[in-house]
């Protein structure tokens, strides 16, 4: 009876993970595209570049200390394919987006205070960055400085992403662009979608970045 009632209520979320020790990481300028000027897009890079090494510094402690993956001890894809797993595991102790206070949603979203969670994610996010640059370094970090990304709205306009030269430029283009914060911030805002429980598009898409797919076609 007691199995058939706990089955019932459904399994109980873990206790949420206290992040108010995590360093926060607020943009300088939060948003994209024509939100940003060109000024203030260049600013968050110079922010994020300064920071990022002793970011993920902090952030390999972190995961250590929570059973998490070493990115030092792990190459590429096979800390993409870890940390998805962690993730699985360890996911609903994160705080849920549907317990924050009201907010704009990625990427526009906050970064410090009631916030702090998505410090966290992008620090995540710039981790399977920088496994792809060890494994890859025709991938560095810049600017998405398409027009037509501009003019279209995307996400990736004027914000900090993986940058690498296409081996077949064309006039309109000439860069592969490759955004990993989607990955995170999806999977923290939808934790039961169907690419986060029975995908693994992180691992495929680190992968990919090493393999040369998005630049490189073969």
């Amino acid at each position: 009876m007691r199995q058939l009632f706990q089955r019932w209520l459904g399994t109980p979320r873990p206790e949420a993970w206290a992040l108010s020790d995590y360093p926060p990481f607020p943009l300088p300028h939060p948003g994209c595209g024509k939100a940003l000027s060109l000024a203030q897009a260049q600013e968050n890079l110079a922010r994020f570049e300064a920071s990022l090494g002793p970011r993920q510094q902090a952030l390999r402690q972190w995961l250590l200390a929570h059973d998490g993956p070493d990115a030092q001890a792990l190459p590429g894809a096979a800390y993409a394919t870890a940390l998805k797993a962690w993730a699985r595991t360890h996911w609903a102790r994160l705080p849920a987006f549907a317990r924050l206070p009201a907010h704009a949603p990625w990427p526009d979203c906050p970064r410090d205070g009631a916030f702090i969670v998505y410090s966290l994610l992008g620090d995540l996010a710039a981790s399977l960055g920088e496994a792809i640059r060890r494994a890859n370094p025709d991938w560095h970090w810049g600017l998405n400085l398409d027009a037509i990304d501009l003019a279209d709205g995307m996400a990736t306009s004027r914000r900090v992403v993986l940058l690498a030269d296409l081996a077949e430029p064309t006039p309109e283009t000439r860069e592969a662009v490759l955004d990993l914060e989607p990955l995170l911030f999806g999977a923290h805002r939808f934790p039961e979608s169907v690419d986060f429980v029975h995908l693994d598009t992180w691992t495929r898409t680190v992968q990919d970045a090493i393999d040369g797919a998005y630049h490189r076609p073969r």
